[in-house]
């Protein structure tokens, strides 16, 4: 018996041993569980959020070249009134288009006359709407950007602490409780190379400047308007290489300074001979225009004094006296007349500009974003169980050939073996408070 009564004892104490080892290991997998599920949660809110730059980035671009198909589409209007003007006027007269170019110019430039000889309303509606998308592109997007930026770490906090909590607490764990501190728990962020991936650039820049360019490209609208028209038979028998030309001219650029130029023009260019100069193209404007936009600091009135008149000033001479006139007069490229008529009427739109976006910070663009975690608990027997965990955001673009950036919504995150913590360079050690989570 009493054997039986040892052998009994020695049972119920390895009984509890075995529960108390097994409730260990529990907790142990729990605290694993949740420890990577954590660190996996916050790589994911990076990814999303450097996903989120490149929506923002992709959405400003957008936005401008609205802008710049506005700022196209206005220039087009005011070039069409002006052409409308010179029609009814008939200078030069559509008849005389018709006779050295052929029947559909003279009946396009006729055709000005039908929209009317001028739209304030239609200016004022294309100004409101410049200034929509301006404004979306300067306090919409600028301020989600900065938002995205500022309030990372934060909301990647607040997961942390409620994957733990509903991981542990809500889960099987010796614990039970619905904040850090009643789980006994304690984080600390071991490896964070978050801190400086993203930064804000003046979109000024290059980076910027070359998306931009290379996506107004892609359209036929805002692209160069360069066409010469010339007559078919002999003009001028000292000239005969020379023939009467209907020069069509229009381009829109944008500055260094992040501002957009824009201007149309159409001049008749009427053969000529001079003895003093030789064969040159007197030039007959039909229709200019010219928009652009400006700070508020550079606004301010411009104008050229052109001369409308040359009964008493020799078209040839005005041209020799404007610098780089008269090469163009002999080169047959441009209509400098009509172009300055259209800077001395030039609308001006006041702008802020491009604005700023973001991007990876210079060195960094091929190096994925690590984060690890510490978690430590102290379960009710004063017994502390430790977890490590490290996860990774990464770029990987269906192509396979694109390098990582913020144009391009491929972030990804993935766990990853634990780092040794002394091998690698410490972004950050910070400790997550234990307060209440809500």
């Amino acid at each position: 018996m009493l054997l039986g009564i040892v052998l009994c004892g020695a049972g119920v104490l390895a009984w509890l041993l075995m529960l108390q080892l097994g409730q260990r290991v529990h907790d142990k997998s729990s605290l694993h569980r949740a420890t990577d599920a954590a660190s996996y949660s916050a790589a994911i809110f990076q990814a999303r959020a450097l996903n989120m730059h490149a929506y923002l980035n992709r959405a400003q671009l957008a936005h401008q070249i609205a802008m710049a198909h506005i700022i196209g589409v206005a220039t087009a209007a005011q070039f069409r009134a002006k052409l409308g003007q010179q029609a009814q006027r008939r200078n030069p007269p559509p008849s005389l288009i018709g006779a050295f170019f052929g029947p559909q110019h003279s009946a396009a430039y006729v055709a000005a006359l039908s929209g009317g000889l001028g739209d304030p309303f239609s200016q004022q509606t294309f100004r409101h709407a410049f200034l929509r998308h301006e404004r979306v592109v300067h306090h919409v997007l600028s301020r989600v950007r900065s938002q995205q930026i500022q309030q990372l770490d934060q909301q990647r906090q607040d997961a942390i602490q409620r994957i733990l909590v509903r991981n542990i607490g809500h889960s099987g764990s010796a614990l039970r409780g619905n904040s850090l501190k009643e789980l006994g728990l304690s984080i600390q962020v071991m490896i964070d190379e978050s801190k400086g991936f993203v930064v804000q650039h003046s979109a000024n820049d290059s980076t910027w400047r070359n998306f931009l360019t290379t996506l107004v490209r892609q359209y036929g609208y805002l692209d160069k308007r360069n066409k010469t028209q010339r007559n078919i038979w002999l003009v001028n028998v000292r000239c005969p290489h020379r023939r009467h030309e209907l020069r069509r001219r229009g381009r829109l650029e944008l500055g260094a300074d992040g501002q957009w130029h824009s201007e149309e023009s159409l001049s008749f260019h009427a053969l000529r001979h001079n003895r003093l100069i030789g064969c040159y193209h007197r030039e007959y404007p039909m229709g200019w225009a010219v928009l652009e936009t400006k700070s508020s600091q550079t606004m301010h009135a411009e104008s050229s004094g052109i001369a409308m008149d040359f009964n008493r000033r020799p078209f040839w001479r005005w041209a020799r006296a404007q610098s780089g006139a008269l090469w163009n007069i002999f080169s047959g490229r441009e209509n400098p007349l009509a172009q300055s008529f259209g800077t001395s009427a030039a609308i001006r739109w006041t702008s802020k500009g491009l604005g700023q976006y973001a991007q990876i910070a210079e060195g960094r663009q091929h190096d994925p974003i690590r984060f690890a975690l510490r978690v430590q608990q102290r379960l009710k027997n004063a017994v502390t169980i430790t977890s490590e965990s490290t996860a990774q955001t990464y770029f990987e673009s269906p192509l396979h050939k694109s390098r990582p950036s913020l144009f391009e919504p491929y972030w990804r995150a993935t766990l990853i073996p634990n780092l040794q913590t002394n091998s690698v360079i410490m972004h950050g050690s910070t400790s997550i408070s234990q307060g209440a989570v809500q």
